[in-house]
This record gives structure tokens, sequence and C-alpha cells, in this order.
């Protein structure tokens, strides 16, 4: 299992979640935990140097997250979609 800290800045401000990621044979899999609650990594694209997902929150409102970024080591950076109404940026790191 791989452990990434990360921050996301959304147009109300920063906060930090984490990546729980299992790299399978077949397929990879992966939850994300913050402040806005727990759930699975959906639509989880992989591969060494990027990688895509999407989350559901329920707060502040049930809204649907998009992450696309890109892997460099022990790094990584992308842009966020916060359903339809916003977007915002991603980094973090390989803890």
């Amino acid at each position: 299992m791989e452990k990434w800290n990360i921050t996301i800045d959304a147009p109300t401000g920063s906060f930090d979640a984490t990546l729980e990621l299992r790299v399978a044979a077949d397929e990879p899999s992966g939850a994300m935990s913050g402040k806005n609650g727990k759930g699975p990594m959906l639509d989880l694209q992989l591969n060494e140097n990027a990688i895509s997902w999407a989350t559901k929150v329920e707060r502040p409102m049930p809204v649907k997250l998009k992450f696309k970024g890109i892997i460099d080591g022990r790094s990584m950076a992308g842009t966020v979609k916060f359903g339809v109404f916003a977007s915002g940026t991603f980094s973090g790191t390989y803890e």
C-alpha cells in the first residue's frame, strides 16, 4: 500500500487529504480521506507518471471531485474539478 499526503487548493481555501493506493496485478484501487469524510477512489487510473480518479464528498454539499495529475518520483500535482461549479489544484508527497 502507498500512502500519499495531498493538499487541495479550492476556491474556498486549502485542505489536506490522504490517499491510500493499492497497486495489484489487475488494477489499482484506493481510498481518499480528509475533513469531508472518507471514500473510495472511483475510476482510478494509475501508471508510472500519471494518476486520475474521482471521489464523492457530502460536505459542505454533495459533489463529485475529479482529479487528474502527474507523478514525479515522490511527488504529484495536478488539477481538481469540483462538480460543475469550480476547479482548483492539488499537490502531494509520498509518505
